[in-house]
């Protein structure tokens, strides 16, 4: 029962994704840049400073082949707590994701899914300011060349 719970609340984050963004989901975990585990993250910072957090997101520059050429890519392994109720699960993936998407930064607006501190209420769609950010990440060159696609 747990894992569905996580499962669906996950589910239900991607598909908020998938609206602003192409997404692809694979079966094997080797040709994934985003992996998504069921675990609780560790603890952050030292001595009594300590505090739990219910999701990371953890960036990794990987070597891989594809199309039988050998290139960089990252690698991002979401950690998402499953010791949360249905919404907050949602909106700790909503938000974890965006990392993993390139959203690094936080929000100080509690009504964003990129905020750094969660409101009363789970966010469970992207706001407004959570999209421009987005439009305006898609619009920033790589590596030197222009952005070929931005969303509206």
């Amino acid at each position: 029962m747990w894992q569905r719970l996580w499962l669906t609340a996950v589910q239900a984050a991607l598909v908020e994704w998938q609206r602003h963004l192409p997404i692809t989901l694979v079966e094997d975990p080797g040709r994934a840049q985003v992996r998504l585990h069921r675990l609780r993250p560790p603890l952050l910072g030292e001595g009594r400073a300590r505090r739990a957090s219910h999701g990371r997101a953890l960036l990794q520059l990987v070597e891989v082949e594809r199309a039988g050429e050998l290139g960089r890519e990252p690698r991002v392994e979401v950690l998402i707590s499953p010791g949360q109720r249905q919404e907050a699960l949602q909106a700790t993936a909503l938000h974890e994701l965006g990392h993993a998407f390139g959203l690094w930064g936080h929000s100080d607006r509690s009504g964003d899914a990129m905020a750094a501190v969660p409101g009363q209420a789970p966010v469970l769609v992207l706001s407004e300011r959570d999209l421009a950010t987005l439009r305006w990440l898609q619009a920033q060159p790589a590596l030197g060349v222009p952005a070929t696609r931005v969303l509206p």
